[in-house]
This record gives C-alpha cells, sequence and structure tokens, in this order.
C-alpha cells in the first residue's frame, strides 16, 4: 500500500539514504533535518510499506515556492510516484496563495524535464555549467516554472 504523507524532521535519515541512491551530489540527514525544520518548507513523501519510496522537498519565500529537490528510489521509477508529488505539492502551493512554482533540472535529465512539463512547467533561463557532480563536463541547469491560477 503506498500513501502521500507530510515528511518531518525524524525522516531525515531515510531520506537522505534515499538522496544518495539518487544523486552524486547528495545531501546528508543533517542538511535535510535542517530543511525539515523550517516553517517555510514543506516536504512530501510517498510511503510504501512503511519505507519512504520517493520525495519531493519545497520551499515558499514571498509567495513563490521552489522545488529543491525530487528523489525516487531507483527501483520504484516509472511508477508516477514523483508525479504524484508534483500533484500534490501543486495543490498546496495554490491553497495557500502561492502565485508561481520553480525549479532547476540539469539539462541531460530528459526524463525530470519531460515530468515538469508534462505538469505545465516552461523552461525560462539556464545556468551554464551548473551541475558537475558525477560528470566529465559540467551541464546547464534549466530553470522552470508554473504560474498557478493559470490554466495550463
Amino acid at each position: 500500500m503506498t500513501g502521500l504523507v507530510i515528511l518531518r524532521p525524524d525522516d531525515a535519515r531515510q531520506l537522505a539514504t534515499l538522496h544518495a541512491q539518487c544523486f552524486d551530489d547528495a545531501w546528508d540527514a543533517a542538511a535535510i533535518r535542517g530543511l525539515l525544520e523550517d516553517s517555510k518548507v514543506l516536504a512530501l513523501g510517498v510511503e510504501s510499506v512503511g519505507a519512504i519510496v520517493a520525495f519531493l522537498i519545497a520551499q515558499t519565500v514571498a509567495g513563490e515556492t521552489d522545488i529543491l529537490t525530487v528523489a525516487t528510489d531507483p527501483a520504484e521509477r516509472r511508477k508516477g510516484l514523483a508525479s504524484q508529488l508534483i500533484d500534490a505539492l501543486i495543490a498546496r502551493a495554490g491553497e495557500r496563495g502561492v502565485s508561481r512554482i520553480m525549479l532547476d533540472v540539469a539539462e541531460d535529465n530528459v526524463a525530470a524535464r519531460q515530468l515538469y512539463r508534462d505538469h505545465g512547467f516552461v523552461e525560462d533561463g539556464r545556468r551554464p555549467r551548473y551541475y558537475r557532480a558525477g560528470r566529465d563536463i559540467p551541464v546547464d541547469a534549466i530553470l522552470m516554472s508554473r504560474m498557478l491560477g493559470i490554466a495550463t
């Protein structure tokens, strides 16, 4: 059984382990705990059989939400879990009067870029050579955003 949960600071160690499975420049448990203790941060997870198999962390400041990370257990990918998390974030952000959700994604992460486009995000900028970890040649960060309250 899977379900959406709000993540708490006590989840930090489990989230750090999952983040390390997904990213070469993974965040440690202390960094994640610090985020989860921040009242401006919303962290959503998908739980299956007592374990978090996917999560999203976002921070809202001045009416805009920035998706900081999305991670899905490699064995659980292509099951719609990240999509479920993004939909939940969009709904919650809209209820809280957020006008825009933003993120950045590595240019070479084609699957993630398509996922965000499928959820109404548009590419609106780039940071040259931003992502370096695990790469011989750094790649650009593609900046994406989605306005809320506007049909997409």
